[in-house]
């Protein structure tokens, strides 16, 4: 550091839910925010191009991938809108009472189930399916703004972190983008500072710092783990993570009909094995069958009917030295796979679906990396002072649907480091 260090009271990693929140709201209290974001700041367009470029996949080992977004608002740019009620019991076990910031931001959210008329016929002919074969369903929140979609499904209605950033913006916080935090500068036990890697152009990159008297790591699930470690933490992830293994089955359906939004219902068979409504936008569709190498589907979308499965794996696997996740499929894995498969086709074919396949198994996002109490305590905050972490990474796992949790947790670290007047 030198005289031109520049000087903030918070430095923020990561503009996901957890750090967009985080640095909205102490904007609003008068801290100079800097916040910085390892992807660019393209305005968001719908199309396969525009979607696979920000996109970037983490590696858990054994051919399998945890996709994420590398842009302003992070994951929340190509999220399905889903959310999950914070279990406000679950963190108050571990010290942590997010309750009234769980009321204050269903107050402010666009929180809603979705009407029949924002979906898919294939999505309601399976839900109808579904409920007559005598499963048991839920009905998601969607963050979608409702007043957008008055033609119907419409790209921009989403809710994503974005909302939050501007919002920072502003309030007079300073966004830095293509900015791939390092580690956290530490003295004395403190944490005073982020080194972190600024993009100039394609090739050139400038190594630069910043100093602030409080940061907060909210780089993702799996990035956050890694810097503490660059950062001298070693016993960050030391007891492994999770990753909810996922697959989808996907046919054809004598049904046709308009784009709608996914992801907005589906049924438990139990605690761990969870199948939902896959009918998404074309699209986020054509991704996936590209992805699947599933070529003749990629333009067959208005005919496309699927449904998705997800399974709550044990927290195991290591990051390594390498500062790379491994974590092997189990056969208890795959057996839940193999039963949440069995009823998404049931399902479907009872639906009139034709020519299904199922996808290889991919990983739903990695969490749980860093504890509450063992690795951070209830103020989020590491063993070096003032040093906080709030994304997916801090996230149990029993939250397989952490958005709506992260937005909370992120007003309720704000209220840590600077309680609202």
């Amino acid at each position: 550091m030198n005289d031109k260090t520049p000087e903030f009271d918070a430095i923020i990693v990561g503009s996901g839910p957890g750090g967009a929140t985080v640095a909205r709201e102490l904007s609003r209290r008068g801290q100079q925010v800097l916040l910085l974001e390892r992807g660019g700041n393209q305005p968001l367009k719908n199309g396969v191009l525009p979607i696979a470029s920000m996109m970037n996949a983490v590696s858990v080992g054994d051919k399998l991938a945890s996709g994420r977004a590398l842009t302003t608002g992070g994951t929340t740019a190509v999220y399905l809108g889903a959310t999950v009620r914070p279990r406000v019991e679950l963190f108050q076990s571990l010290g942590i009472d997010i309750s009234r910031e769980v009321e204050e931001a269903e107050k402010e959210l666009p929180l809603a189930p979705l009407p029949d008329a924002l979906l898919r016929p294939q999505s309601i002919k399976l839900r109808e399916t579904a409920t007559a074969l005598g499963y048991e369903l839920f009905t998601s929140r969607m963050l979608v703004d409702q007043s957008k979609c008055s033609v119907g499904y419409t790209y921009g209605a989403r809710w994503t972190a974005r909302a939050y950033v501007q919002d920072a913006v502003n309030s007079g916080a300073t966004l830095v983008n293509q900015a791939r935090a390092l580690r956290v500068l530490v003295e004395d036990g403190r944490a005073v500072g982020v080194e972190y890697e600024q993009r100039k152009g394609r090739k050139a990159v400038e190594i630069r710092q910043a100093r602030a008297s409080t940061v907060v790591l909210a780089a993702g699930g799996p990035a956050s783990p890694v810097i503490l470690r660059r950062s001298g933490l070693k016993n960050a992830a030391d007891s492994g993570f999770y990753c909810h293994p996922s697959i989808a089955v996907y046919g054809t359906s004598p049904l046709k009909g308009q784009e709608g939004f996914g992801g907005s219902w589906g049924l438990r068979l139990n605690d761990e094995i969870r199948i939902g409504d896959a009918n998404f936008d074309r699209t986020f569709y054509r991704l996936i069958m590209l992805g699947q190498r599933q070529w003749r589907r990629v333009f067959s979308y208005t005919k496309s009917i699927g449904m998705g499965v997800m399974v709550k794996d044990s927290v195991g696997g290591e990051l390594g030295e390498d500062l790379l996740y491994r974590k092997p499929l189990t056969e208890e894995d795959r057996d839940k796979l193999a039963q949440g498969e069995q009823v998404a086709r049931r399902v479907l074919e009872h639906a009139g679906a034709k020519n299904l396949f199922t996808s290889a198994v991919s990983s739903s996002h990695i969490g749980g990396a860093i504890k509450i109490g063992r690795h951070v305590d209830a103020k989020l905050q590491t063993q070096y002072r003032n040093l906080h972490v709030c994304d997916g990474s801090v996230l149990p796992p029993e939250v397989n649907t952490p958005t709506l949790t992260l937005i909370c947790l992120g007003k309720y670290l704000a209220n840590q480091i600077a309680p609202a007047v």
